[in-house]
């Protein structure tokens, strides 16, 4: 049985995911990931928020609980205003806050999950929204100051970043950027999320990250030997 299977927009969100529960899970043990939707094997990576929420109206996650304890769903909120996914960012007052928008978000998947399956499989469901994209995600580990914590236009942010490229090169990985979204760039751009300190210092400086993992902590989740 796996304790996680991933259900995201693309294999990317993947990389960043697996990292941050490695890290979460550390005194634990490693946790057992089913990476469920998009296939990271297949020829041609098909992703985006409108086969996520295929996957939740066809409801394909039936089995993936056959298999796996928890199911994580994954989308950013860069899209949330798109048609068909029909979540506004303000009100009248002005720009939701991070926390109301991710609530929000949530319930439009819960939407598409339905009360009847909710119902059955309820806290088994967890939800990880990136505001606005999940490279915020990641930018707290690139920069120590106020540009660690933003919220918009984290793609450039992230592949402008002088010691990140560093690092990929060393790698021979591609730079980060719109136009290329390397699986094993974004999983060396977040590898420091595996060790638990940094997760929980750092991770929470982007707002959304903070939101994940205050779920995380407060489901408290004990991930089983894995001989049993």
């Amino acid at each position: 049985m796996g304790d996680f299977a991933l259900v995201t927009e693309g294999v990317t969100d993947h990389a960043v995911l697996k990292n941050v529960l490695i890290g979460f899970y550390k005194e634990q043990r490693e946790p057992e990931l089913t990476f469920e939707h998009p296939d990271p094997q297949a020829a041609q990576k098909f992703g985006g928020w409108t086969l996520v929420m295929n996957y939740l109206r066809e409801k394909k996650f039936r089995q993936a609980f056959q298999f796996n304890d928890f199911v994580i769903v994954q989308v950013d909120t860069d899209v949330a205003e798109d048609p068909g996914f029909d979540v506004p960012k303000q009100d009248a007052n002005g720009p939701l806050t991070v926390a109301v928008l991710v609530e929000k978000v949530i319930e439009r998947l819960k939407a598409e999950i339905g009360d009847a399956d909710l119902a059955t499989y309820g806290e088994r469901f967890l939800f990880a929204v990136g505001v606005e994209q999940i490279e915020c995600w990641v930018l707290p580990l690139w920069f120590h100051d106020a540009k660690g914590e933003q919220i918009a236009n984290c793609i450039p942010r992230l592949g402008q970043c002088p010691n990140l490229r560093d690092e990929l090169d060393k790698k021979k990985l591609p730079w980060i950027s719109e136009q290329r979204k390397e699986p094993l760039s974004y999983d060396e751009a977040s590898r420091d999320y595996r060790k638990r300190k940094s997760l929980l210092q750092q991770g929470p400086r982007n707002p959304s990250l903070g939101i994940f993992l205050a779920d995380l902590m407060r489901r408290n989740i004990q991930l089983p030997p894995l001989d049993e």
